[in-house]
């Protein structure tokens, strides 16, 4: 169960940011490009940079959603968070090579908190919503 959750994380991660790539690209007029994705030198760019970084962090908050839906677990938010944001950094690695540009860095850290940040307080919400005890609308304080 663990490794399907895992795989819709990551195939959720990608798509997400995908469908903003080119949301973003028809908006503004840019390349569409899996560098954008995948190779930090894109960072670099000023206003592409800008753009992608926007992106990143609109699509953390897309990606806490489907931790909320997935895996609805608090404690297991961070954990997930980092799972999906440590294969990206893989896949980033053999794809362009070593990441070298702090901003690269800085913005994958900044959406990986928040991505585990507010997936946790979303699961939180669920976990701590009252449960009804009763069906019937009978009162429970024995005050009839």
């Amino acid at each position: 169960m663990i490794l399907g959750q895992i795989v819709f994380m990551q195939c959720f991660f990608y798509v997400s940011m995908g469908t903003l790539l080119v949301a973003a690209s028809i908006l503004f007029g840019t390349q569409k490009s899996v560098d954008q994705l995948f190779n930090y030198h894109e960072f670099e760019s000023v206003y592409d940079g800008w753009m992608i970084m926007v992106l990143f962090i609109l699509n953390a908050f897309s990606s806490a959603l489907a931790l909320w839906w997935v895996v609805r677990r608090a404690k297991q938010c961070l954990d997930f968070s980092v799972t999906v944001y440590l294969i990206h950094t893989l896949i980033c690695l053999s794809y362009g090579g070593f990441p070298k540009s702090f901003v690269w860095w800085i913005t994958h850290v900044v959406c990986l908190v928040m991505m585990a940040i507010t997936g946790e307080y979303l699961c939180m919400r669920t976990e701590l919503a009252e449960i009804p005890l009763l069906s019937s609308g009978a009162s429970t304080t024995g005050r009839g």
